[in-house]
């Protein structure tokens, strides 16, 4: 079960010589990538302003074009385009990381993943489930939420931040992002300089932390290495 996240409304957007409608569209699109659970059109429309019709149309509009989904209850969720967009930009990032996060997941047999920060918001880039998994935890590329929140997003905080927040070797978390889950993140360090994080997501236990983070440091090593 995933936690609730509060978004608050968006006032009449004034865009300065620009187009109002594409500045309400990445607006939705803000909004729909940092809600959990998935929101509804009416809630979006809400948050935006505007009329429920117009809402409609708009969402018709970003899920025709592929930037948005829904889930099985008809809740919107990023769609597959923002995935291929974040993969090409980030394409040598994810073909050294991918599998590195593949090695991870089966030795772990957790949900591993790579995050990156896009000036505002924590996103993944891409993930890996082990084979054995029954449950997927999820964590589909694209998705996004608030730095400082979760593993990953403390990490990429204190990278941000460090005087504020100094680095750790590693983060923990548990029922920040997702509700139920678990996660641990070490810092990826890139020499663009780009806020990055390793981490995995696991239903709560008894987890050695240090260990897992031993992996994950050591990954992140190697993908640094390799992306020279």
């Amino acid at each position: 079960m995933k936690s609730k996240r509060t978004v608050k409304p968006t006032p009449t957007l004034k865009v300065e010589g620009g187009s109002q409608t594409l500045a309400r569209g990445l607006r939705a699109l803000e909004i729909i990538g940092v809600t959990e659970p998935p929101i509804s059109v009416a809630a979006l429309s809400q948050q935006l302003d505007i009329h429920r019709s117009m809402g409609y149309r708009l969402v018709k509009t970003l899920e025709q074009s592929g930037f948005v989904a829904r889930d099985a209850q008809g809740g919107l969720i990023m769609g597959t385009k923002l995935a291929v967009l974040a993969r090409g930009v980030a394409k040598d990032l994810l073909s050294i990381a991918e599998p590195e996060l593949a090695a991870i997941a089966e030795q772990l047999e957790m949900t591993a993943f790579i995050v990156t920060y896009d000036g505002e918001f924590a996103v993944t880039l891409s993930s890996a489930e082990p084979k054995n998994l029954e449950t997927t935890l999820g964590k589909k590329p694209g998705s996004r939420h608030a730095i400082g929140q979760g593993a990953p997003g403390k990490v990429i905080q204190s990278m941000l931040k460090p005087k504020k927040f100094p680095p750790q070797a590693f983060e923990v978390s548990e029922n920040e992002v997702i509700q139920g889950i678990a996660s641990i993140a070490v810092p990826l360090h890139l020499r663009s300089g780009q806020p990055a994080a390793i981490a995995v997501l696991y239903l709560p236990h008894d987890v050695k932390v240090a260990q897992v983070a031993k992996v994950l440091t050591s990954a992140a090593n190697r993908i640094a290495a390799a992306m020279g």
